[in-house]
C-alpha cells in the first residue's frame, strides 16, 4: 500500500522516538535530501485517520477486531467469508500461553462445578453446570494427554473499498457471516489507527487486552481461515479420486509423496446403496491402469465382473472349495513385531510363535469363548506340531515347500492324542475339539489341507460369497485370507501392492483378529504398499475392545464417508477424532448417491463420484446404455476422438520453439 511522505516520516519517527542518542529527527534529515513539494505534486496523496475508518488515498480502510469465537472447532468453516466478495484479509496472532495454570484453574473449576453440582436441584442450573463440567474435564483431558496446549488467539479482519459506501456494504457483509458463525468482531473506536497497524504483516500486535482469545491449540487451528476444499496435487503418479463439488475441479492426490502423504491407507466408510462400491471399483479400475498389482477380499462378489473383464483371477471359496489356503502354513520370513497379541507381553522373535499367535487369534473366530486355559493349552499342542514337524527357528524356510507344514487334520490328531496321553488337559479343550472336527471331518473343510493357491497375476481377488449364509465361517476365512495376502505383501517392498479389503468389519467379530489386523495395517507404508479398506457397518467396527476400529480409521491418511444414518453419523463424530461441520454433517445424512466427504490428512472436500465413459462401459452396461445411448458390447472409437485436427497438425508443424 503507498504511503505519503508524512505518513513515511510519522513511521520513522515511531522506530526511532525512543532512542535518545538521534540528535537530528529522520523528518529533517529527509527534508533535506528530498524535493517533497515535487513529489507530492507528481505522487497526491490522502491519509486521514478518521474514528471508524482510515482515507488512504482513493481507498477506505476498516479493521474489525474478532472479540467473540464459537465454543465448537469446525474444519474449513471461515470458507464462505473467505470467498466473500470483495477486498477482505485476515491477520492472526498465536502466542503461548501459562499452561501450568489453566491445568491448575480447570482442575479446581472441576472441584467447584462438581460441589456446585451437589447443592442444587434446579434442573436448568444443574443442566448448565454438567455442561460446564463435562467442557472443563474434556479442555483438562486435552492437555494432560499432551494432545493439545493452551494458546492465545488475537485476529483483525481488514476490509477495504472505494468508497465509504461501498466500504459499508462490504462490512454489513461480513457481519452477516460472522454472526452465521457465531464470531463478534467489533469497529475499534478511537484506536483504528492501532487496529490498522496490528492488521499490516508488522508483528506488531498493538490491541492485544482488546482481541485476545484463550483456547487450546487443537481448537486454535480451527480458526485458521484456509480454505481446504481444493485438494489437487497433479502429477504423473496422482490419482483422481473424484469431482470436488465445490469447485468442479478434479481431487487428485499423489500418494507416493511422501511429504504429504503419512500412509497410502484409506478407509471408505458407507451405508449400502450410497455409492461405495463405485468408488472402490473406479479405485481399481484406475490403480490396475496404473500398474499397481493389486489385491482383493470380497465378501459380497462385487468385483468378480471388473476382475474378470481386466484379465485378473478370481478364486472362489466355498465350504467344500478344493482351494485351500493352509492356516498353519507361514509364508512369509519377516518378522512383524506383534507383542500386542501376547498375554504376557513377551516379544515374539521367531516365526513360529508369531504364527501361533495368528492361529490362536484363528481359533478364537472358531470359538468366540475359548478360555484362556484352551488357549494355553493349544499354544503348547501347536508348538510340539511343529518341532515334529521339524519346523522352528533354525529351519531355512525359503526352501520349505506347501506340503512340508502340517495341516489342521494333523493338530486335530495330536489334539485327539491328548485323550490318551493326558486326559485333564483333553477335558479342557473337548468342546473345541469337537469345534474342530467340523472343519477337518465335517462338511466345513475349508481349511483344511496344503495351500494350493498360486498369486501369479496382477490383478487377484478372493469372493466369499458363497460363505454370506456361514458367518462365523466367513469371519474365520475372511481373517485367513487377509494373513495370507498379508504375509505376500511382506515379501517385497520393491513392488507397489494395494489390498483391497472390503466389509473389514468381519475382523471386528473377535478381538484378536481385528488386533492383528489393526497392527498389520499400521505397517502396510513400512512395505510400500497401501490397504484400502471399505464397510458399510461402521457401528460394528467402532464398538470393537480397545477401539481398535476407531484407531484404524484415525491411522488412515484418506478417510471417504459416504452417506450413513444417524446413529452411524453419531458414533462417527463422538469415537473418532474428527470434528465435523454442520454441512458435512448434513451431506453424511443426506445419502446422496456418489457424493461423499474426502478427508485427506487435514484437507477436507466434497467429492462427486463419477466413472469416465470406459469405466461406466466396463462395470455397469444398463446405465452406460442409458448415459450415452451406445451399445457397451462395442469400444468406442476413443483415439479418434483425441486425433488433432488438420488446423491443429498445421499449427504443430509451424510451431517453432
Amino acid at each position: 500500500m503507498p504511503f505519503s511522505l508524512a505518513t513515511l516520516f510519522s513511521l520513522i519517527k515511531r522506530e526511532n522516538k525512543q532512542d535518545e542518542q538521534v540528535n537530528q529527527g529522520p523528518e529533517d534529515i529527509l527534508h533535506g535530501m528530498l524535493e517533497t513539494e515535487e513529489l507530492n505534486s507528481i505522487y497526491p496523496f490522502v491519509w486521514k485517520e478518521n474514528k471508524n475508518y482510515i482515507e488512504s488515498g482513493g481507498n477506505f480502510i476498516k479493521v474489525l477486531a474478532v472479540v467473540a469465537y464459537p465454543k465448537e472447532q469446525k474444519g474449513n468453516w471461515l470458507s464462505d467469508l473467505k470467498r466473500l466478495k470483495g477486498n477482505i484479509s485476515f491477520v492472526q496472532y498465536l502466542e503461548p500461553s501459562n499452561s501450568e495454570g489453566m491445568i491448575s484453574y480447570y482442575n479446581d473449576s472441576i472441584k467447584n462445578k462438581d460441589a456446585e453440582l451437589l447443592k442444587t436441584r434446579d434442573p436448568a442450573t444443574r443442566i448448565r453446570l454438567q455442561s460446564e463440567l463435562e467442557s472443563a474435564k474434556y479442555q483438562l483431558n486435552q492437555v494432560l494427554s499432551n494432545r493439545s496446549t493452551f494458546m492465545y488467539l488475537y485476529t483483525y479482519i481488514f476490509i477495504q473499498a472505494a468508497s465509504l459506501e461501498d466500504l459499508k456494504t462490504l462490512e454489513d457483509n461480513v457481519q452477516r457471516i460472522l454472526t452465521k458463525l457465531r464470531m463478534k468482531a467489533l469497529n475499534p473506536h478511537y484506536a483504528t489507527p492501532m487496529a490498522f497497524w496490528s492488521a499490516l504483516p508488522l508483528g506488531d500486535n498493538q490491541l492485544k487486552d482488546y482481541t485476545y482469545q484463550m483456547c487450546n491449540s487443537e481448537a486454535a487451528s480451527s480458526f485458521f481461515p484456509f480454505d481446504d476444499s481444493e485438494i489437487c496435487y497433479l502429477s504423473p503418479t496422482a490419482q483422481v479420486e473424484g469431482i470436488n463439488k465445490t469447485t468442479n475441479s478434479l481431487v487428485a492426490i499423489d500418494y507416493l509423496d511422501t511429504q504429504r502423504t503419512l500412509n497410502q491407507n484409506m478407509v471408505v466408510i458407507g451405508t449400502s446403496g450410497v455409492g461405495k462400491s463405485t468408488f472402490m471399483v473406479q479405485k481399481i479400475l484406475r490403480c490396475y491402469a496404473m500398474g499397481i498389482k493389486i489385491y482383493i477380499i470380497d465378501p459380497e462378489n462385487e468385483y468378480s465382473h471388473i476382475v474378470k473383464i481386466l484379465g485378473g483371477e478370481v478364486v472362489h471359496l466355498s465350504s467344500n472349495s478344493s482351494t485351500k489356503i493352509n492356516p498353519l502354513e507361514i509364508f512369509s520370513t519377516e518378522i512383524t513385531d506383534t507383542e500386542e497379541f501376547n498375554d504376557d507381553s513377551e516379544f515374539i522373535r521367531d516365526l513360529v510363535k508369531q504364527k501361533v499367535q495368528r492361529l490362536k487369534a484363528f481359533f478364537k473366530v472358531l470359538k468366540a469363548d475359548l478360555s484362556q486355559v484352551e488357549s494355553s493349552i493349544l499354544d503348547k499342542t501347536l508348538i510340539n506340531l511343529y518341532n515334529r514337524f521339524s519346523i522352528n527357528e533354525e529351519s531355512n524356510f525359503t526352501s520349505l515347500m506347501a506340503k512340508d507344514f502340517p495341516i489342521l487334520e494333523d493338530f486335530y490328531d495330536d489334539l485327539g492324542t491328548l485323550k490318551t496321553n493326558d486326559l485333564e488337559r483333553y477335558e479342557k479343550i473337548q468342546d473345541f475339539y469337537f469345534i474342530l472336527e467340523s472343519y477337518v471331518h465335517g462338511s466345513n473343510s475349508l481349511f483344511n489341507g496344503h495351500t494350493n493357491v498360486n498369486i501369479n497375476n496382477s490383478l487377484f481377488s478372493f469372493n466369499l460369497k458363497s460363505l454370506q449364509n456361514e458367518v462365523d465361517v466367513q469371519a474365520a476365512c475372511y481373517f485367513n485370507i487377509f494373513g495370507f495376502l498379508w504375509d505376500e505383501v511382506t515379501k517385497t517392498k520393491e513392488e507397489l501392492v494395494y489390498l483391497f479389503i472390503d466389509e473389514f468389519h468381519f475382523l471386528s467379530k473377535n478381538p484378536d483378529s481385528m488386533r492383528f489386523f489393526y497392527q498389520a495395517y499400521k505397517r502396510f507404508r513400512k512395505y510400500n504398499a497401501g490397504a484400502i479398506a471399505g464397510t458399510q457397518q461402521i457401528i460394528d467396527v467402532l464398538d470393537t475392545e480397545d477401539n481398535l476400529g476407531a484407531a484404524m480409521i484415525e491411522n488412515s491418511h484418506t478417510k471417504i464417508f459416504f452417506g450413513l444414518d444417524n446413529k452411524g453419523v453419531e458414533d462417527v463424530v463422538k469415537k473418532i477424532n474428527l470434528s465435523f461441520s454442520d454441512e458435512e454433517i448434513s451431506l453424511l445424512r443426506a445419502k446422496r448417491q456418489g457424493e461423499a466427504l474426502i478427508v485427506y490428512g487435514s484437507q477436507r472436500a466434497f467429492i462427486r463420484v463419477e466413472l469416465t465413459q470406459e469405466e461406466l462401459r466396463l462395470w455397469n452396461k444398463k446405465r452406460y446404455l442409458e448415459k450415452y445411448g451406445l451399445d457397451p458390447d462395442e469400444i468406442p472409437d476413443y483415439e479418434g476422438r483425441n486425433e488433432m485436427t488438420p488446423i491443429e497438425k498445421e499449427e504443430v508443424r509451424n510451431f517453432v520453439l
